[in-house]
């Protein structure tokens, strides 16, 4: 995976509760707050560097239809998961919004004793 998007890894990890590990399969690294998928990094069958963030149904649906470099969540369920473009879009702080709001998409699918557990870290 490219270095030019390390900051990606490092903003995520830093987040409470972030684990991550890399799926040599899928040569993806994946984020998970606690349990729940929030993110994977990794490349497109064409080759395209992508970040696929989970998202609000209502979210995901403006910023496609806004940003060119927001399309559906490559192999998740399109509704709730975007894909960003890296090598497209240049906007870091619009990445790093996104990447704050699939970790609190991610924590709120959590049950509540495990959303407690992330206030210990």
């Amino acid at each position: 995976m490219s270095e030019e998007f390390g900051w990606i890894k490092k903003e995520m990890t830093e987040l409470p509760g972030v684990q991550y590990s890399f799926k040599e399969e899928w040569q993806a690294g994946r984020y998970h707050v606690l349990d729940q998928l929030m993110a994977m990094r990794g490349t497109d069958n064409a080759g395209n560097q992508i970040l696929t963030l989970k998202c609000d149904a209502g979210k995901s649906e403006q910023l496609r239809a806004k940003n060119p470099a927001v399309v559906p969540g490559y192999y998740m369920n399109k509704r709730v998961w975007i894909s960003v473009l890296l090598e497209k879009e240049q906007d870091k702080e619009l990445i790093r919004a996104l990447i704050h709001h699939a970790y609190t998409e991610a924590k709120n699918k959590l049950p509540k004793y495990k959303q407690a557990q992330l206030e210990t870290f």
